[in-house]
């Protein structure tokens, strides 16, 4: 097949044109996959599609279509984790009943099972003040939490989630919990009390569930 001949999409038999390998994905034998097929894939970040086969690829689109399906009609958020000023900045909805929860800030509809955290942390950066600048956070309510340098402020505040093997392939989630540009003092507080708020779930959920075990 040359490099300009029309492909056909093994999976839903789109035509695809002239230097159709742009958009999609050649797989190992060579089927091809579109681009609007590989997105139904899971979502996992290091698919090798080049030495993936049809049965597959079509395992993945089934797991896929599976779990979004679970988010649509099964998953019911009873306890949501927000930051922001007004709660506009939501980072995880979280079904208790099932276990389950969703990545609220990306809204993508996958569900992950909240037993797969196996360890989390809120990650900071931070940056010099300005000359003259202030800065009068207090972070002392939050003794698990990064502190903050003197002389510097924090501009970025990220949820980072490492997930045991799971279907979804999904190795870590990372969630922003304060606007991208300028934010303010407060913004900063309110993704601190957010983790917090997480940490302390967790905790909960943990013990909970080792009283349960009798362990």
């Amino acid at each position: 097949m040359g490099l300009f001949d029309k492909k056909s999409c093994a999976f839903c038999g789109a035509s695809v044109g002239l230097l159709g390998g742009l958009s999609g994905e050649n797989l190992a034998g060579g089927a091809y996959m579109c681009g609007d097929c590989r997105k139904k894939c899971i979502p996992a970040g290091d698919l090798n599609f080049s030495a993936m086969t049809v049965d597959t690829a079509k395992t993945l689109i089934a797991v896929a279509e599976a779990n979004k399906k679970k988010g649509a009609s099964e998953f019911h958020a009873t306890r949501q984790f927000s930051s922001g000023m007004y709660a506009d900045m939501p980072a995880l909805d979280v079904d208790e009943g099932h276990g389950w929860f969703m990545n609220a800030a990306k809204k993508d509809g996958w569900v992950y099972a909240l037993d797969d955290i196996y360890t989390f942390c809120l990650d900071v950066t931070t940056a010099p003040l300005a000359e003259g600048e202030n800065y009068s956070l207090n972070l002392h309510p939050y003794p698990q939490l990064p502190v903050c340098p003197s002389g510097q402020k924090v501009i970025d505040a990220k949820l980072k989630l490492w997930l045991l093997d799971n279907e979804l392939g999904v190795d870590i989630l990372e969630i922003s919990l304060i606007p991208a540009f300028s934010p303010s003092e407060e913004h900063v507080q309110s993704a601190y009390a957010c983790a917090q708020d997480f940490y302390s779930f967790m905790k909960s959920r943990r013990m909970a569930q080792k009283q349960r075990s009798g362990r």
